[in-house]
């Protein structure tokens, strides 16, 4: 037995009578779907994928370089995990569905519903609820309830040097066996799943198996995040506007409501543009937010908690897509950032992994051939998910030569579909029907194929007359450089 198998499974017959009852099959048909599960890293896409997996008799090992346990209140680490953080309404039912004891850990440290449509309807449908969050709160409840879970250990302080080789399973594709952690322990494992974010060595590490010398290396930076957070004197929220994000002359808006009564106001920015950089000092910040008129009940109903928050968001990439039938390597799959990194404008990226979690447990009860797991779950990632990474990839595109298109004093006009995303965005306040279309799109409810697609919702935006932006590149200049 394996030390990954020692260190949770002390008493593998009574899993194996276990899963007899719970699934229904016999019990070799038991003993042969449960497998030691390696997860690298233990972020929310790793605790998510630990548990659902642990939960249907997988031995699972998470390894985290990081020492320490995040706490609900922590305000360690890198500046992403600081930042603002939702679970979209997608995310928040996979948990729902899954993981309703994680939810209701969320909830009693702060957490909070709220519903996208508020705002804008007097009763909106509850499928549109979703989860505010800072990302120590949502890690804190994970990791209370992966602590009292059977067969799932969390190592902290473990990196994992290598991949190690096992004998190919499909025409010559390595097939990963084994991890190899940085003080040489060997954890063999049926699957390793890598979950380690959008810097992940494991990138590398796949390249060497393959005997390629091309460098893995980190999606660059598109936009630069400054977030503050506030809280008001008496506890209460200020009221929530009909959308949370806008865009405007090189700048765009999020205003989302937190935990335990705090909310977050965020301006994003390209990191091309290099004037908007002094936007860290917080005199400057203020004096920048103030110009939007989006923003003045939530800076006027309390105080800042915070300074400014400076983060270089990722440009949205995918991470080793597959070529064809044929996977870079066996026996490896990857969630969240290290399958692809997202805008986090739009606040996808958590959500995308609680999918992506729940995608695999269904492929692992399924499929136990290490070539078919990695392929069927790469296919039902990419339907599920890939309308919004390539929305995303598109939006991000455009907007970034929209902005430096402003830099320069031109105006970008983009193709037809650009023209269609920016009549959507700027009607859907002025029209039920495109404001619904904006609502299932942003909580990743439906796909932009679905929402094109309903009648008459094209023809509205088109016909609508787009409000100026305000405010101007610059008057928020002359603000900036006061």
């Amino acid at each position: 037995m394996t030390a990954a198998r020692r260190s949770v499974c002390p008493n593998e017959q009574v899993l194996i009578t276990w899963l007899v009852w719970k699934t229904g099959n016999t019990r070799d048909d038991a003993a042969r779907m449960t497998v030691d599960v390696v997860v690298l890293g233990a972020g929310p896409a790793g605790l998510a994928v630990a548990l659902l997996l642990s939960a249907d008799g997988h031995r699972v090992t998470v390894l985290d370089r990081d020492p320490a346990e995040p706490a609900a209140g922590d305000g360690r680490g890198v500046s992403q995990f600081r930042q603002p953080h939702v679970l979209l309404p997608r995310g928040l039912a996979v948990l729902e569905r899954q993981l309703p004891e994680v939810v209701a850990a969320i909830e009693a440290a702060g957490g909070l519903r709220w519903n996208v449509l508020a705002g804008a309807r007097a009763a909106p449908d509850r499928r549109y609820e979703a989860m505010a969050a800072r990302r120590p709160v949502v890690e804190a409840a994970l990791c209370a309830v992966a602590a009292r879970t059977p067969n799932l250990g969390i190592r902290r302080g473990v990196g994992v040097s290598a991949l190690l080789p096992g004998s190919s399973r499909a025409d010559g594709v390595p097939h990963v066996r084994a991890v190899a952690t940085d003080d040489g322990e060997t954890l063999e494992a049926g699957l390793v799943v890598d979950a380690s974010g959008g810097g992940s060595p494991v990138g590398a590490m796949v390249n060497e198996l393959r005997r390629l010398e091309r460098p893995s290396r980190r999606p660059d930076a598109a936009f630069d995040y400054y977030s503050r957070f506030f809280r008001s004197a008496d506890g209460t929220m200020p009221a929530q506007p009909a959308w949370p994000l806008a865009h405007h002359d090189s700048v765009s808006t999020l205003a989302l409501p937190g935990d335990n009564g705090s909310w977050s106001l965020t301006l994003v920015v390209s990191r091309r543009d290099w004037v908007m950089r002094s936007l860290y000092e917080e005199h400057v910040w203020h004096r920048a937010a103030a110009l939007f008129p989006g923003l003045h009940a939530w800076l006027s109903h309390g105080e800042p908690v915070t300074g400014v928050l400076t983060s270089s968001g990722p440009a949205t990439r995918r991470r080793d897509p597959i070529d064809g039938s044929r996977p870079p390597v066996t026996g490896l799959v990857s969630v969240g950032d290290a399958w692809g990194t997202t805008n986090p404008t739009f606040c996808q990226g958590m959500s995308m992994a609680l999918v992506q979690a729940e995608l695999l447990r269904e492929v692992m009860r399924a499929q136990n051939a290490p070539e078919k797991v990695v392929l069927r779950y790469e296919d039902a990632v990419h339907a599920a998910l890939g309308p919004f990474y390539d929305t995303l990839r598109f939006w991000e595109r455009n907007r970034l030569a929209e902005i430096y298109a402003g830099i320069r004093g031109r105006r970008f006009h983009g193709d037809d579909l650009w023209t269609v995303a920016r009549a959507l965005e700027a009607a859907k306040l002025a029209d039920p029907d495109v404001m619904t279309a904006m609502g299932d799109l942003g909580s990743m409810l439906a796909t932009p194929e679905e929402v094109l697609a309903r009648p008459g919702v094209v023809d509205k935006a088109l016909a609508a007359e787009a409000p100026a932006s305000t405010p101007a590149r610059a008057e928020l200049l002359a603000a900036i450089t006061r």
